[in-house]
């Protein structure tokens, strides 16, 4: 059978695709022109890597991994850089994670500049890492170590917090029957009357203060408050300034030192008087010393005591003159009589007045 134009164009291109399928997945790895210097490393453990994976310096792609093999106990990692001196002598190489759903790379660091780089095919230094089995096994340790005292410590405490939901549960059934304080507050209407009202007044007496109203908002809103206020701050300030310039009287008193000098002489004085007293030294002393001055004093205020108590009970001439109406009228009777002998003086001669005077009293 006769094959069409048609047919052999569309077979040849299946054939293109199949060759070109082929030809990507095995010389993947194929570039012709890209420089590639190969490397070794040696690890104790490869988990996650496979042959393809990218090779990085500081997170940056720099080749891939050629080769997985087993090697004198170790697993052998031969990879490509597009730069042999990336990597120095005590560059290290290290497997790291790519994320933490699997993903690998082979790790390299710059190294120190001033050391020399590896020759091709060289040997670089390696750090094992953790993996992700490391990482899930210290997870699980670090689990069990924390959640299990937790769970003790949850079973330990089950009762004590039952019994304490059961009592919470207890003050809210309380609460919302409006039982106590607690529930009075939150059940009675009354309160939030009393609240409602409580903020009404507030508001009105808030818009009072706020209009100039009353003592409280003339405080507030009159300027002339400020200005007085500021007045008498300048009168102290000038009150002070002139008493720090040692005006008026209480300027003397605080800057005069003539007049601290005289209050220190005055308070030595008042010093040597009492040292003088208290060694019984002059009147004063001797009043406040001499035992026996103090007997005389005591003594003679028991004799006036006693001629007062005479002269109160009538006894004694002092006495009687006090306590008696007899003596006071006699005595006015005299004043009488020597009154209307004087009166009568005028037309008698001065022996005659005499005997009147004499008659008069005898």
């Amino acid at each position: 059978m006769a094959v069409s134009t048609e047919q052999k164009v569309g077979l040849f291109f299946l054939i293109s695709l199949l060759v070109l399928g082929i030809m990507i997945e095995l010389v993947e790895d194929w570039r012709p022109f890209e420089k590639q210097i190969d490397f070794r490393a040696y690890f104790k453990s490869a988990v996650g890597l496979k042959e393809g994976d990218p090779v990085r310096v500081a997170g940056v792609d720099a080749g891939k991994v050629r080769k997985i093999s087993i090697e004198d106990s170790r697993v052998r990692i031969d990879f490509y850089v597009n730069d042999a001196n990336m990597i120095r002598e005590d560059s290290l190489a290290q497997i790291r994670q790519t994320n933490l759903l699997g993903g690998v790379f082979l790790g390299l660091d710059f190294g120190s500049p001033d050391r020399p780089a590896i020759s091709p095919g060289g040997e670089v230094r390696t750090q094992e890492g953790a993996n992700i089995d490391q990482l899930i096994s210290n997870i699980d340790r670090n689990q069990d170590r924390v959640l299990r005292p937790l769970g003790d410590l949850v079973e330990d405490s089950r009762e004590p917090l039952a019994e304490a939901i059961r009592r919470l549960e207890r003050i809210a059934t309380k609460i919302d029957e409006g039982q106590g304080t607690i529930g009075l507050l939150v059940n009675d209407p009354g309160l939030y009357d009393q609240v409602t009202t409580l903020s009404s007044r507030l508001n009105t007496l808030l818009v009072r203060l706020e209009a100039g109203e009353g003592t409280m908002g003339k405080l507030l809103s009159d300027p002339s408050l400020y200005d007085n206020l500021n007045r008498t701050a300048n009168n102290f300030n000038q009150i002070s300034e002139q008493v720090k310039t040692g005006k008026g009287t209480l300027g003397k008193l605080v800057n005069d030192e003539k007049l601290y000098d005289e209050a220190t002489g005055a308070l030595a004085n008042v010093r040597t008087i009492s040292d003088k007293v208290n060694r019984g030294e002059g009147t004063l002393g001797k009043l406040v010393n001499d035992d026996e001055l103090y007997r005389d004093v005591h003594e003679g205020v028991g004799r006036i005591n006693s001629i007062a108590k005479k002269i109160d009970e009538g006894e004694g001439t002092l006495g009687r003159l006090i306590n008696e109406d007899d003596i006071y009228r006699d005595t006015k009777t005299t004043l009488h009589k020597v009154e209307k002998t004087v009166d009568g003086m005028g037309d008698t001669g001065p022996l005659s007045a005499l005997g009147v005077v004499l008659g008069t009293l005898f």
